[in-house]
């Protein structure tokens, strides 16, 4: 732990994906890589710490967030906007079926077995408790904020027509 009291993992580039555990001692389960991880932190934990390792409160960043999406339920986390981490959550945060997806690592998301299925970009995947349409709706958000905080990136040099 950080002298804070907060965890001392941090949401990298390879982080796949943070899925909350109903365990008393390990509440989190980290696909990283090719390799899983337990944790005995909370994804809100998790996802605070992140953010403030990489400069802004995760509320600061949710704030942000709500203004451009016009919405406060089940929002992306921008966890790193400068080096393409953002965090896709598949519930709220307070729902134990929660699983924290990063967007980069997402090559298709499909319906299976009635729960949601998530295929990575390396060729492992992961099943959640939520559907395909739910899936599609997060993906597309996160895609929608992606675009408004890369906005002069991707525009500078366009002229409009």
């Amino acid at each position: 732990m950080t002298k804070c009291g907060s965890p001392d993992y941090v949401i990298t580039r390879e982080t796949k994906a943070v899925m909350a555990k109903d365990n008393p001692y390990y509440r989190t389960l980290v696909y990283e890589g090719g390799r899983q991880r337990h944790l005995r932190y909370t994804l809100k934990q998790i996802a605070e710490n992140s953010c403030l390792e990489y400069g802004l409160e995760l509320e600061d960043r949710s704030r942000t967030v709500k203004e451009i999406l016009h919405s406060s339920s089940k929002l992306p986390i921008p966890v790193h906007p400068a080096e393409g981490i953002f965090m896709i959550p598949t519930t709220s945060m307070k729902n134990s079926d929660c699983v924290l997806v990063a967007y980069h690592h997402i090559h298709f998301f499909d319906q299976r077995d009635h729960k949601g299925y998530i295929g990575f970009r390396d060729g492992t995947g992961l099943y959640v408790n939520t559907s395909k349409s739910t899936l599609d709706i997060q993906y597309r958000r996160t895609s929608q904020l992606i675009v408004h905080l890369n906005w002069e990136k991707i525009f500078r040099n366009r002229e409009t027509g």
